[in-house]
């Protein structure tokens, strides 16, 4: 099974409540995520925080309600891609991302950086360094979201031409002036 055959084959398999758009298949080099676009809870003309919370129910109840399906789904795709699967669910403006892999990650950070991480632990929006430093990313990745979205799409520019060039036949090789 080729990622791009992904979530056709899952959309043939999963219930229409947890496929209201096609899934969205990011491969990486440690695990597979796929992230469900459920149907949308009804506006009631609800505030914007109660709106938040009516869909964090419905990803809750989604996720309860898929996980056996999901378990059987992810081993299937596991087997035939030799990666861990983890699921994502994605209700209105809320996602949540659930059976995600961590990977410790070593840094060097100066005096003014652990600063930073002590502080947020000190004042208990962490309870580690790590949880802080993770804590920091998600801030950065949401305040920066637009532009995040602008560099990985110059880098799937970028991985698209090297593609191209590792497939491109040469004639020759380049002749180099010595």
């Amino acid at each position: 099974m080729q990622p791009g055959e992904l979530p056709s084959w899952l959309q043939e398999r999963l219930p229409a409540e947890l496929c209201n758009e096609p899934p969205h298949v990011a491969v990486y080099d440690d695990e597979i995520v796929i992230t469900l676009t459920a149907v949308d809870v009804p506006d009631a003309g609800v505030d914007s925080a109660e709106r938040r919370v009516a869909e964090q129910a419905a990803i809750a109840r989604l996720r309860e309600a898929s996980r056996p399906l999901r378990i059987t789904l992810a081993r299937e795709i596991q087997r035939a891609a030799g990666l861990p699967v983890a699921w994502a669910l994605r209700v209105g403006a809320s996602e949540i991302l659930f059976t995600s892999r961590t990977a410790p990650v070593m840094t060097r950070l100066n005096r003014r950086e652990r600063e930073v991480l002590d502080t947020l632990v000190a004042v208990g929006i962490a309870e580690t360094r790590s949880a802080a430093l993770a804590y920091v990313v998600r801030a950065f990745a949401a305040e920066y979201a637009a532009w995040m979205e602008e560099a990985r799409q110059a880098l799937r520019g970028v991985e698209a031409v090297r593609a191209r060039l590792r497939h491109a036949p040469r004639e020759r090789k380049p002749e180099i002036d010595e």
